[in-house]
């Protein structure tokens, strides 16, 4: 009681805090007490005068409400009862976590005598100095999990020949502890999000948004995938495909050893794979605040995913040494096991490799504090791309001309643009030495130009 009298003097602060009654900004204090410091919040008082309005303790109001914090948090607070002016109060005395405590899907902080909910940079911090964000168990229950799910991993993986190890006719639980999706005999967030029934009721931003613009300022389709992993990465391949064009080969050559027509999208399909895969399994789950997005115009698609790189680490190195960094280990190694991807930052290689193998230039590559962009160009060669280069007005006609014309010489670029031919010529080198144009030809008359021929930016 002295200790209960010396508390109730007490203003409230970082690790004291007074509440009426159980809500939901109870579970947000105790998150928040577990994520500084600890604290202790005294419950039956009214926290703006001090009032002693008390705890009903009937219907074994004790245990349910151990249970539900318990449940809600994953966390044992040490609860006492008090009796003060003849009411019940309880002391509820939470200690700082060893991992990061959610309510809900969200981590709160301690600021003053504030609660509120972490930034993703303080959450980020946080996970640094304890564990991955995808291997922080929570209070979820194997109802939760999507058996048809696991089950197909496992006949993925089988094929692959990644995980022989495992009977796929154990149980779900089984399966996860030898997966290592439990820990300390809980269910981790990878396992939500990779076979969850509804990941969204933990994870509000684990949703994959994609989207078909004319122009950035006009959208004539729009997709908001839900589920877990597998689900949201099936559905993607099935939406971006309608959404780029597809033509067929009939060519002998193409049909050989078969009657069926060759497909040939406007993307190679295993280069969307790869981008969508990373997207995905690189995501940042710490930011609340956007999700990942594939936008796909008339020249290009791009990838963006919340998720930035690593202190000190830039695209140069990435592309150099093949840098693999993984955000949500759990989440990579099951996409590994099932044989979607591979080891060792391999992947932007392959699209590279795939993008050249069609004659398709390089993917653009952009790391900035917003996140992480991947964008395949059809023709890096529009207008806004090439102002980037310093291009004038008579050089962009002359691009134009090109993709309609596929040769031009220096007498059309003077008539093109009502120029001399000194001027004209000065503008072809400059675009040759850009190596947006290459020179043909075996004499100054038969000299011609063309686009590079494969249109990578310079």
């Amino acid at each position: 009681m002295d200790n209960l009298a010396h508390i109730l003097a007490q203003y409230e602060g970082r690790r004291i805090d007074f509440k009426e009654e159980v809500s939901n900004s109870f579970y947000k204090l105790l998150s928040a007490f577990a994520n500084t410091a600890g604290g202790t919040v005294v419950l039956g008082i009214r926290d703006t005068d001090r009032t002693v309005v008390g705890f009903d303790l009937r219907n074994n109001a004790l245990k349910k409400l151990s249970d539900s914090i318990s449940t809600r948090l994953g966390i044992h607070p040490v609860i006492e009862t008090h009796e003060i002016e003849g009411r019940t109060v309880l002391t509820v005395i939470v200690g700082r976590g060893c991992a990061p405590v959610a309510y809900d899907g969200r981590y709160y902080t301690r600021v003053g005598d504030t609660t509120r909910e972490m930034s993703p940079d303080e959450l980020r911090e946080y996970f640094q100095q304890s564990i991955e964000w995808d291997g922080i168990t929570g209070t979820y229950s194997l109802e939760e999990i999507d058996e048809g799910t696991v089950r197909h991993f496992l006949a993925l993986a089988r094929q692959a020949g990644r995980l022989a190890a495992i009977n796929p006719d154990e149980p779900v639980e089984t399966i996860l502890r030898r997966l290592g999706l439990i820990r300390d005999g809980r269910i981790i967030n990878g396992a939500i999000v990779l076979f969850g029934k509804d990941p969204q009721q933990y994870f509000p931003n684990s949703i994959l948004r994609i989207g078909r613009f004319r122009r950035a300022d006009i959208i004539t389709g729009d997709h908001e995938l839900r589920g877990n992993l597998f689900s949201q990465f099936d559905e993607a391949e099935r939406v971006i495909k309608n959404y780029i064009s597809v033509r067929y080969d009939i060519s002998d050559e193409a049909m050989q050893g078969s009657f069926q027509r060759k497909e040939v999208w406007e993307y190679p399909l295993s280069a969307i794979r790869e981008a969508l895969l990373n997207a995905l399994i690189h995501r940042d789950y710490l930011n609340n605040t956007v999700q990942t997005q594939i936008k796909i115009f008339d020249d290009q698609t791009r990838f963006h995913n919340p998720g930035c790189l690593p202190e000190g680490i830039t695209v140069e190195i990435i592309l150099r040494e093949h840098y693999s960094h993984h955000r949500n280990p759990k989440i990579a190694d099951i996409f590994y096991r099932a044989g979607l991807v591979e080891r060792y930052g391999s992947g932007i290689e392959r699209i590279i490799k795939a993008l050249e193998a069609v004659s398709l230039p390089s993917p653009e590559i952009i790391s900035t504090p917003l996140g992480f962009t991947l964008v395949m160009r059809k023709d890096p060669f529009t207008k806004e791309f090439m102002q980037t280069l310093g291009l004038n007005e008579r050089q962009l006609a002359a691009v134009s001309f090109l993709k309609e014309h596929d040769t031009i010489t220096n007498n059309q670029y003077q008539r093109l643009n009502a120029i001399a031919a000194r001027t004209a010529l000065n503008d072809l080198n400059d675009l040759v030495d850009k190596h947006i144009l290459e020179r043909r030809g075996r004499s100054k008359r038969d000299t011609h130009y063309v686009l590079a021929p494969l249109r990578n930016s310079p």
